[in-house]
């Protein structure tokens, strides 16, 4: 439920093997009456040839009213990823096609997924577009190609999703992550102000995966700043090769897992006070991508580890 100015929330993509009904339950037993609601074709929990049907709609919010859950933001990171690509085979298991029926699929979920924000009351959107060129991340002799490129590639392919939710009155958000033309703080900075309106979802544990200090992830972005996402993470430093589940590599670097709050590094008392700091008043949504605890164990012990840090109630402050 609510502490103070910042709410919290749980992203429901880890939840729907369970089916919405399910991922429902699990929210409200965890207590929290706000979701991410992910509208990809992958999770099933909506059904992704109905997104702009009104009547799908309908059934969505009874379900919702029921269970006494809103939904924040509803979210698409994979379907919506063909926008941009890449368009091979690396996403092949989403649609398998040629590049342009794979742009004109990815486009028609975006659309769709801002129509269903609007028909379900989500204030706000998250579209991950994709990223046309990885390669422009450095830069190369002789040419003046740079990350620039990608950031108006970005803004004339999301223009039609952008028109649409300033007309149904839907906020798009950008999470900055390495499959996303938004992938750092300073891409991040160009993408807003390049595209106007549009606002940030800040994972501090995708940023600090890439070397970012997680606690100035969330500093500095004033009215930007739309939504926050909540793990922990890991960074595997030794010489060999790590052992166990969920490991991965963003990039070059070394490999990380992602935790539920409090088995992982990150300092979530520094982040959450500099969200308090910032007077961030969105909510906090808590993604579970922890392989080694079952996913209502999981959520439940990053709940736990944010509501001992926000305040329940107006802090006094020196009272002595």
């Amino acid at each position: 439920m609510a502490h103070g100015p910042i709410r919290l929330g749980l992203c429901l993509a880890a939840f729907a093997p369970a089916g919405l009904g399910g991922a429902l339950r699990s929210a409200g037993q965890a207590g929290v009456d706000v979701v991410d609601l992910p509208a990809d074709s992958t999770f099933e929990l909506v059904d992704p040839q109905r997104l702009d049907d009104p009547a799908h709609h309908a059934e969505l919010r009874a379900a919702l009213d029921s269970a006494h859950i809103r939904v924040g933001c509803v979210s698409n990171s994979r379907d919506t990823q063909l926008v941009l690509g890449p368009h091979g085979p690396h996403t092949d298991p989403v649609l398998a096609g040629t590049a342009e029926e794979k742009r004109e699929y990815g486009m028609r979920a975006a659309l769709g997924t801002v129509r269903l924000a609007a028909g379900l009351g989500a204030p706000l959107v998250r579209l991950m577009l994709g990223v046309p060129d990885l390669g422009r991340w450095l830069s190369w002799w002789g040419s003046d190609v740079s990350w620039s490129d990608n950031v108006e590639a970005w803004c004339s392919a999301a223009k039609p999703a952008l028109e649409l939710a300033t007309e149904l009155g839907v906020r798009v958000v950008v999470e900055p992550h390495p499959k996303q033309v938004a992938y750092d703080p300073a891409s991040a900075r160009a993408l807003l102000t390049a595209a106007e309106g549009v606002g940030l979802c800040v994972d501090p544990a995708n940023l600090a995966a890439v070397g970012h200090d997680p606690v100035n992830a969330v500093r500095g972005w004033g009215a930007d700043l739309a939504a926050v996402h909540a793990k922990d993470l890991q960074i595997w430093r030794e010489p060999s090769e790590p052992r166990g589940a969920g490991w991965s590599r963003y990039g070059p670097g070394p490999a990380i897992r992602f935790r539920a709050l409090g088995s992982g590094s990150l300092p979530w008392a520094e982040i959450v006070a500099a969200l308090l700091d910032e007077d961030y008043r969105g909510v906090i949504y808590v993604e579970h991508e922890d392989a080694l605890l079952p996913t209502d164990q999981g959520a439940t012990n990053s709940l736990a580890v944010l509501r001992r840090l926000l305040p329940s109630a107006g802090a006094q402050g020196r009272t002595w």
